[in-house]
């Protein structure tokens, strides 16, 4: 029995790569060149039938030029299997006496866990997390909070130039999206408001549930959810990305505050464009308002401003506008805690930045429930 590598063509062709050779026939057969782990599958492939033969067999190994771990616990293997290794050299016999010698056992299996504890274990560790999780947010949000106040008392510590780059994109560079959004938002209620209040004759209260809708809770909300989702992302990746280029490190290393300055800056230009992007939102609402009022309802734009004094007041506006800086501040806050978590690779900013996405619209839309049963208790 003779058996030539399967890559005996690439090995001429790269005389570096190490072979393994076996030639012979019948019960006796012969290694040759490097039994080790980048030869094992042909020396594997090449024995594999003629280690499921009787009895008395042999193999030389005599013409071995190196021999590593995974070479010798093959040919370890094979003398369990009843082949006999001769020719066994002198610095291959230790490292065979080694190998052979150790007590390799299976690992143990690993007990399946019921399907009810698994489900138990995960509730257990999910509240575990939100726990930690929630502190986590509490406590930065204390500490952006006092950094900002700081920094608002003693004004020779703010950075203009960084408030105002990121005031331009998280205000200026949205306001196309935002109004687009706005117009969308009120088109959509005013069909669904004329589809179901012309059954009762009540098409005409559209203008009212359009315009009440946009100013108390769409306009703020579609608002903050697009600003979360552009500029909360935003703040993530760029301060992970200066985490995976050590630029915070090196901010610690010369004594500079990172909170003062990646997280105030931020802060205070989300603080004060969302507000604007809302009242932008608010009368572009309005303006789709009075559009869908005129294609469906026949009312034309000036008696659309006409009615609308006795539709919505101050308070409307001032419910949308209230809730717009505070959606803002944990929004940044969100976006610039995850940016911070980033732990050095690729991988972990996108996961930073999809986290800080989700958890900033849960946040807004719990805040947003709070104020409604808030300001409904309150009246206004």
């Amino acid at each position: 029995m003779t058996s030539v590598p399967a890559n005996k063509q690439q090995a001429s062709a790269d005389p570096s790569r190490p072979t393994v050779v076996v030639s012979g026939d019948g019960d006796k057969l012969a290694l040759a060149g490097a039994l080790v782990i980048f030869t094992l599958a042909e020396a594997r492939n090449s024995l594999k039938k003629w280690s499921k033969q009787g009895s008395s067999r042999s193999l030389d190994v005599a013409r071995l030029d190196s021999l590593d771990t995974p070479g010798a616990l093959f040919l370890c293997g094979l003398r369990d299997k009843g082949v006999e290794l001769t020719g066994v050299r002198a610095e291959h016999r230790a490292l065979l006496d080694l190998v052979c010698g150790l007590d390799l056992k299976p690992l143990p299996k690993v007990e399946s866990v019921p399907r009810w504890r698994q489900i138990v274990i995960q509730l257990g560790k999910g509240a575990h997390d939100a726990r930690h999780e929630a502190l986590d947010v509490i406590t930065f949000v204390g500490r952006a909070a006092s950094w900002t106040v700081s920094a608002m008392i003693h004004p020779h510590s703010l950075r203009p130039a960084s408030i105002s780059r990121h005031v331009a994109e998280t205000g200026i560079h949205a306001l196309p999206i935002i109004g687009l959004m706005a117009v969308m938002i009120a088109v959509v209620i005013g069909y669904q408001g004329v589809a179901q209040l012309r059954p009762y004759g009540g098409e005409d209260f559209t203008i009212n549930l359009v315009a009440v809708s946009v100013l108390r809770e769409m306009g703020v909300l579609i608002t903050a959810i697009m600003v979360a989702g552009r500029s909360g992302s935003a703040f993530t990746a760029e301060i992970g990305v200066m985490q995976t280029r050590e630029e915070v490190d090196a901010l610690k290393v010369m004594g500079i505050e990172p909170m003062q300055v990646l997280v105030v800056p931020r802060v205070i230009a989300l603080v004060i464009t969302l507000p604007l992007l809302t009242f932008v939102a608010d009368i572009m609402g309005l303006i789709g308002g009075a559009a869908i009022s005129q294609f469906l309802l026949d009312v034309s734009p000036t008696q659309y401003l006409t009615r609308l004094p006795r539709v919505v007041d101050g308070s409307d506006l001032f419910v949308g506008l209230f809730k717009a800086p505070i959606f803002a501040f944990f929004i940044a806050c969100i976006g610039c805690m995850h940016g911070l978590r980033v732990s050095g690779s690729a991988e972990s900013v996108g996961r930073e930045t999809t986290r800080a996405v989700v958890k900033s619209i849960f946040l807004v839309l719990v805040l947003d429930a709070f104020f409604s049963i808030l300001f409904e208790k309150l009246g206004v």
